[in-house]
């Protein structure tokens, strides 16, 4: 049986698509952990600014260098893409 693809963005599908680039410009950081959902850690390779991404019972919360770009639920991959 094939793998059924997943139908919601993945956090870092949706901090590129909010912060108008690329996935491949974001290194993966270790961060502290909030204890609450799970936590994802940025570093954007050209501004060196950061991003802290919470994802809890699909609510997603975004924040780059300090300032929240993001506080919904996780949208689909074909929401993104419209």
């Amino acid at each position: 049986m094939a793998p059924v693809p997943s139908q919601f963005a993945s956090p870092l599908q949706v901090l590129a698509s909010v912060t108008h680039t690329s996935a491949d410009d974001w290194e993966s950081l270790d961060g502290p952990d909030s204890g609450v959902g799970v936590d994802y850690w940025f570093r954007h390779g050209g501004t060196g600014k950061e991003a802290y991404l919470n994802l809890d019972q699909d609510h997603l919360t975004i924040s780059v260098a300090g300032q929240r770009v993001y506080d919904a639920d996780i949208p689909t991959e074909a929401e993104l893409t419209s």
